[in-house]
């Protein structure tokens, strides 16, 4: 199943990025990759604690949820929608990175304690914006409605959990 999901986000970034790359990497914000790379790390953790059963379903679909909002909104304290719109398919690579590499440190057995160490500051920084983001910062990035941004960014992971289920199902 590894090996599937590893697919599943390479060719996702692939596939919508192939343009993409060096040439974009100066435009892009360094708090928004950090944050990719976060949401990236987190989700790989609640994934395989979802398949360990130390998560349930919903449990690890909220996991999911709340990264993902807590990335935006940070994104959205750096950035306004236009550039986050532009550069959607190269902060995804970002976050697959991520998951791909601590998805694979956790089932080889690589995932350290410094690994957990770092997946707490991820944890610390990218739920930051969930207490702290305001209305001036949603306003000025382009964003309107807070709770129709925030509906909207969880259905999005809603889908992406619902697609990995599916893959899961597939290789059982």
């Amino acid at each position: 199943m590894k090996k599937i999901l590893t697919i599943f986000f390479l060719l996702t970034a692939i596939s919508t990025n192939a343009q993409s790359s060096n040439q974009n990497l100066l435009e892009l914000d360094p708090n928004i990759i950090a944050a990719a790379n976060c949401n990236g790390a987190l989700f790989a953790v609640s994934m395989v604690n979802f398949e360990n059963s130390i998560l349930n379903e919903q449990r690890a679909r909220v996991m999911l949820r709340t990264t993902t909002l807590a990335f935006w909104l940070t994104a959205t304290k750096h950035q306004n929608v236009q550039h986050l719109a532009e550069y959607a398919n190269d902060y995804d690579e970002f976050f697959s990175d991520s998951y791909e590499s601590t998805y694979d440190d956790l089932i080889d057995g690589n995932y350290t304690w410094d690994s957990q160490a770092e997946v707490d500051v991820c944890t610390a920084r990218i739920f930051d914006p969930l207490t702290s983001v305001t209305a001036q910062d949603m306003q000025r990035s382009g964003v309107q409605d807070y709770f129709q941004f925030s509906a909207a960014v969880a259905a999005e992971a809603d889908k992406r959990f619902d697609y990995i289920l599916k893959l899961m199902e597939a290789m059982q």
